[in-house]
């Protein structure tokens, strides 16, 4: 295998990076959710939005990578480059997980929306720390990293303040 196919055949900064968007997706999705729609319209609202960036992203990388080649991708080049972008998705678990106890709860959608905002922005500054911890950061760089990354979750509750 040449250097050019070893180099697709897994991207762990890629994937890094697509959790972490499609945390700030979903904050997005979330903040932007009217207070009238059903639980369950929201999550599939929020998964659906997130399917639609994945296949967007995945068709840029996919092109973006033949066009690299100058080549056609194999079958393994190709389910690498779908594989490295599925974080994006997968990042809704948890904000999905707590629409659906919210649901079962009968929590009311705003009350529901504002607690889901608030553990997607706990789970952004989680990630910063995660990924700060794995790149070397300490002290205060390490705080910094995850405030920034938690950050984004609070200008999302910030947002929805300001759009309802």
């Amino acid at each position: 295998m040449d250097a050019d196919s070893t180099a697709l055949s897994s991207d762990p900064h890629r994937r890094r990076a697509a959790h972490l968007y499609g945390l700030i997706i979903s904050g997005a999705v979330l903040a932007t959710a009217p207070d009238d729609f059903r639980l369950l319209r929201v999550a599939v609202l929020l998964l659906g939005t997130l399917c639609i960036y994945w296949c967007a992203e995945t068709y840029v990388h996919l092109m973006a990578a033949r066009t690299h080649l100058r080549r056609m991708l194999t079958r393994r080049e190709r389910r690498h480059v779908v594989v490295d972008g599925w974080p994006l998705v997968a990042a809704s678990a948890v904000p999905l997980a707590a629409l659906a106890i919210e649901a079962l709860l009968g929590i009311d959608t705003k009350v529901a929306l504002d607690i889901t905002l608030a553990v997607n922005a706990v789970m952004l500054f989680l990630l910063g720390w995660r990924m700060g911890r794995a790149s070397g950061l300490t002290g205060g760089r390490l705080v910094l990293a995850a405030a920034v990354a938690g950050l984004l979750g609070v200008t999302m509750i910030g947002l929805k303040t300001l759009m309802h």
